[in-house]
């Protein structure tokens, strides 16, 4: 339906309708992962700092990712108008779904937050859905219970993830050193075929399975490939 893009960060999103439900009619905002210098950039900036940047009030200590809450709220800034419009004219739309992966997934989570404390209560899409693809910690415990429990009250996060992506694997240290939790439910899925594995005995042994080197298994998720292209 439209692109928008953050001019300072060079965050961006895709508004997409998903018409493939006669039943059930989609809106979803996929926000794009890092594919220049300054996503990569914001990536790197992940000092917990006080989360003031997020629409609404948040409780005492609550900090978040300092680079991932200003590339939000900027693609928010760009995404808040014309979403909102669309909205108005998507009557029969059941649902909105947030997604995104890596940078888009941090992105897709807290746009999330901005666009409900936007919408109006009353709407039927005042509770969206986020989906995210090797999405990063991005805030401490106190921020995630805070999302959780009441900025996304009644909505649905799900993080997929898995173990052969080598940047969750090898960032695992870093994030729980500085105290990044989780905001949702983490599934492990298939990075190469369309599985989700509800529990661990159902994930396929490898003898490689201990190992995460490859950049590429970054961008593999579900066997579709979601990383930057030429």
């Amino acid at each position: 339906l439209l692109q928008v893009v953050d001019p300072e960060s060079e965050s961006g999103a895709t508004i997409f309708r998903d018409n493939s439900n006669n039943d059930t009619k989609r809106l979803i905002v996929a926000c794009r992962g890092s594919a220049n210098p300054k996503n990569f950039g914001t990536n790197l900036k992940f000092k917990l700092v006080p989360a003031t940047r997020l629409s609404q009030p948040t409780p005492s200590g609550a900090m978040v990712h300092e680079g991932f809450q200003d590339a939000s709220l900027g693609l928010w800034k760009e995404l808040a108008k014309p979403l909102l419009s669309r909205i108005k004219e998507e009557e029969d739309a059941a649902e909105i779904i947030f997604t995104g992966h890596s940078l888009g997934a941090a992105n897709a989570l807290l746009t999330s937050v901005h666009y409900r404390t936007a919408i109006s209560s009353t709407s039927s899409l005042s509770r969206p859905s986020i989906v995210t693809f090797g999405g990063p910690k991005l805030c401490n415990d106190i921020l995630a219970r805070f999302i959780r429990n009441d900025a996304l009250e009644g909505s649905t996060i799900v993080h997929l993830v898995h173990d052969k992506d080598p940047v969750l694997a090898n960032n695992q240290k870093l994030w729980n050193d500085l105290g990044f939790q989780d905001v949702g439910i983490e599934l492990q899925c298939d990075p190469n075929n369309p599985a989700v594995h509800t529990a661990a005995e159902e994930k396929p042994k490898s003898f490689f399975s201990s190992f995460a080197w490859n950049i590429l298994d970054h961008c593999n998720y579900l066997g579709v490939y979601v990383g930057p292209r030429a």
